[in-house]
């Protein structure tokens, strides 16, 4: 098992008003023009499929509508919806945050916060918490929120902030780690802090004015260590001089004293498995999602590259991992088939259960002949799966895959899962658009 982590106190500030107020105008030029082509497309897409189907919402059977987006020009960009997570708070209401904007990668990227205090049925409209609200706000893109919640209330939302004027291989990905808080269940939040969170990896650009390349996408949950503190796997992009390795790589995060309410640059932070430790196989290995066993082990699945969801193993609270191993239905079994396309697993009983219990989401086809591992991400299906003592692979999804939806394309599904009176909701963005939940019931787990 590879182990190595780094420990820090966040030293944080404020962030300087260049980098919150405005892009450098040349690289906002460069980029409206860009996207211009892309932003209309959309735009006119999601028009016409309103107007011919106002009823699509509804095509996948959702049991809640978090968000159906209103498309309006000149105002919030709201085509797109993408790494949508929904959690509890302290006292029964939920919240949930995406990632918002007229279409991926566009100018006006940003954090976008909801909230229900009806148990999910109806819920606030977003509310943009960090980056530009339209595409002529010249505040920086911001991407990927994540939140954590403190035992006494407290709503943490660590997000990346995109660096204007810097060159990578993805503007999206390359940024810093800031944050904000409330302490009044999001009506208000603290200014945005900038946290030196993200150390540097010998994958990164040598050019050390670029920073690294880094993406949440499961919200963190409470498995970490023996005391089950804030744990999150974290998906590392390699600068292009080092792609002759890899491309993506995995690493974890924990965050040690979130219930002690600390300031953001108090914020405790230990990186596991940075450098040469990172967790790889193949060219892509990234986006775990992460739930506990019943004899207290972590089991993490990964999106790769190779045409397989793989797996990895901790037996120490996420400190040290197991090298990924390709996803079988059984010791010995059929492996399943899978693109470079999300793979969320949860615990059917809670996130933090350690049940036994799980399912999964997978596409359930490659082309082995097609060299784009970014292959059409088509229907989508459910697989259980129930713990497997003294199993080598702990899990095993040995029922039938279950048809999930069966959207030609587009099924790109950014997921979160929570307990709702009792029952177990999905939270899914449908073609990263509509906003919705599904309770998954007993009829899906058999």
């Amino acid at each position: 098992m590879k182990k190595i982590f780094l420990t820090f106190l966040c030293s944080a500030f404020f962030l300087p008003a260049g980098l919150v107020l405005a892009q450098q105008s040349a690289n906002v030029d460069t980029w409206r023009a860009e996207y211009q082509k892309r932003i209309e497309s959309t735009l006119a897409a999601r028009k016409k499929q309103q107007a011919e189907n106002p009823q699509d919402v509804f095509y996948s059977k959702p049991d809640f509508v978090v968000y159906n987006p209103e498309v309006k020009e000149d105002v919030l960009g709201d085509c797109y919806n993408d790494h949508f997570q929904v959690f509890d708070g302290i006292d029964g209401t939920m919240f949930a945050t995406d990632c918002q904007a007229t279409c991926e990668g566009a100018l006006d990227q940003h954090v976008a916060f909801y909230r229900s205090d009806d148990h999910g049925k109806t819920w606030t409209k977003p509310k943009v918490l960090a980056g530009p609200k339209t595409m002529h706000d010249e505040t920086p893109i911001v991407s990927w929120g994540f939140a954590m919640v403190s035992k006494t209330g407290r709503i943490y939302v660590i997000y990346n902030q995109y660096v204007p004027g810097k060159v990578s291989t993805n503007r999206q990905h390359t940024g810093l780690m800031c944050g904000i808080y409330s302490d009044d269940k999001g009506e208000t939040w603290s200014e945005p802090v900038l946290i030196n969170g993200v150390p540097r990896s010998i994958n990164d650009s040598s050019d050390q004015t670029i920073p690294s390349e880094w993406v949440v996408w499961q919200r963190p949950l409470r498995l970490g260590g023996t005391d089950g503190h804030y744990l999150v796997g974290v998906t590392r992009y390699v600068a292009p001089e080092n792609h002759h390795k890899y491309r993506t790589v995995t690493e974890f995060i924990h965050f040690p004293n979130i219930d002690e309410n600390p300031e953001l640059k108090d914020l405790k932070i230990e990186w596991v498995l940075a450098d040469e430790n990172c967790l790889h196989i193949g060219v892509h290995c990234e986006e775990p999602g992460i739930v506990k066993l019943p004899d207290g082990r972590l089991f993490a699945l990964l999106r790769t590259g190779t045409g397989y969801p793989c797996w990895t193993v901790s037996t120490d609270g996420g400190y040290t991992w197991t090298q990924p191993e390709k996803l079988l239905d059984r010791d010995g079994g059929t492996p399943f088939l899978h693109p470079v396309s999300p793979c969320p697993l949860y615990d059917w009983k809670g996130c933090e259960a350690g049940s036994g219990e799980y399912f999964a989401l997978i596409h359930n086809k490659f082309d082995f002949t097609n060299k784009n591992p970014w292959q059409n991400r088509g229907p989508l299906y459910l697989i259980s799966g129930k713990y497997q003592k003294d199993a080598h692979q702990p899990i095993w999804f040995t029922s039938e895959p279950k048809l999930f939806i069966d959207r030609p394309h587009n099924n790109s599904f950014y997921t979160s899962c929570t307990q709702v009176d009792g029952k177990c909701v999905l939270w899914y963005n449908d073609q990263k658009f509509y906003l919705l939940g599904k309770i998954i019931g007993p009829e899906w787990m058999k």
